[in-house]
């Protein structure tokens, strides 16, 4: 959701009457203020979809997965008989952005799994949360029934979903790749609290909402800790350290805590871009080949 917060303030009087509606709510509601706040973070926005995406999605063989929610749609590519890769996208996109990395690893003989996030895409909710999308990953998972380990390229949010949805798995997993990742969940929550300038009262009930929701604080939910609960061989990380949308701090912190971890720091690759950057995706392929990578 800040994200999408943060790509509208060119819209300088849409985002004034937020920061007003939420300051005014929190000082004489706090309890409403966390509601409208708490429904705000979860909404999705619902973008066309673009051409490449469209072809990807037509290359693709679909299938649907039944998750708590609603049905996922679901796509392959590559060797039916290849080692699985489970493409994960991030927040406001869908399955198809990340279709030049599933290009390239089904060229390079793996066998590719993604699927669109609850309330993205084709989907007719335009909401969601760390709990549906945890719940559709394990969804698309134990649908595959696969006995082998596998490796997941994530993205952004994805990377935030695969790491919390893992943890609460005894899933084997080969590779793990984080194209940007927002670390700890409760910094985006203070960033989202002084973005819409909502009050302390009403962010602690905001926080007490997402405690109930989540089952566990929200300073549980970090993704440097639950790679501590994931079994797994080997960690890459790549972020662009100019990103405006996740800052670069994220993977460092990361990095820093995770032994068997390899930060890769690129420049001028974006953070939505990167996905369709050469360098990005042949680092990203070589790395779950088992190539060193520098």
């Amino acid at each position: 959701m800040l994200v999408n917060l943060k790509k509208s303030k060119e819209m300088n009087t849409d985002i004034l009457l937020l920061k007003t509606y939420f300051g005014w709510t929190s000082f004489v509601n706090p309890d409403k203020a966390a509601k409208k706040s708490f429904r705000l973070f979860q909404k999705v926005r619902k973008k066309n979809i673009r051409e490449r995406e469209e072809h990807f999605f037509a290359l693709s063989r679909s299938f649907k997965v039944q998750s708590h929610k609603e049905p996922l749609d679901c796509f392959e590519l590559g060797n039916p008989s290849g080692d699985v890769v489970l493409i994960v996208h991030g927040w406001d996109s869908n399955a198809g952005s990340m279709s030049m990395i599933a290009h390239a690893l089904a060229k390079a003989n793996k066998r590719v799994i993604s699927f669109n996030l609850p309330g993205h895409a084709f989907s007719k909710s335009s909401s969601t949360n760390l709990v549906e999308c945890k719940d559709a990953f394990l969804s698309v998972v134990d649908f595959l029934n696969l006995k082998e380990p596998f490796s997941v390229v994530a993205h952004s949010f994805g990377s935030a979903v695969s790491t919390y949805a893992l943890s609460k798995s005894d899933y084997t997993i080969d590779k793990l790749v984080l194209l940007t990742n927002p670390n700890k969940i409760e910094t985006i929550f203070k960033e989202f609290k002084t973005f819409i300038n909502l009050g302390n009262r009403a962010y602690s009930k905001l926080l007490k909402i997402t405690h109930d929701r989540l089952g566990e604080p929200l300073s549980n939910l970090s993704v440097q800790e639950n790679l501590k609960k994931i079994n797994y061989q080997n960690l890459l990380l790549i972020h662009d350290k100019h990103d405006k949308v996740l800052p670069y701090h994220h993977s460092v912190e990361v990095n820093n805590e995770i032994e068997n971890a390899k930060l890769i720091t690129l420049e001028h690759v974006g953070h939505y871009k990167m996905l369709w950057n050469a360098e990005v995706i042949d680092r990203t392929v070589g790395f779950l080949n088992g190539k060193e990578v520098h």
